[in-house]
């Protein structure tokens, strides 16, 4: 049964992704692969999808060590 008080995890396809982060897909997978940026879900067979939180949890990061970075 579905709880509508619980907020809902949104789905980001790969192309959404680079879009948000301004990287490239080929640089997405090559920082996955090496465990710096957020893993995709296998949402069916040639699927693939990322959490939308992990995703901007993972850009609130980057822009909080430029920002210490700078001080």
């Amino acid at each position: 049964m579905f709880d509508s008080t619980k907020s809902q995890k949104r789905a980001l396809r790969l192309r959404q992704v680079a879009e948000r982060t301004g990287l490239s897909k080929t640089h997405i997978y090559r920082l996955v692969q090496r465990g710096q940026f957020p893993s995709p879900a296998r949402l069916s067979e040639r699927v693939v999808a990322w959490d939308e939180a992990a995703v901007s949890a993972w850009l609130a990061e980057r822009f909080a060590d430029a920002g210490s970075s700078n001080a």
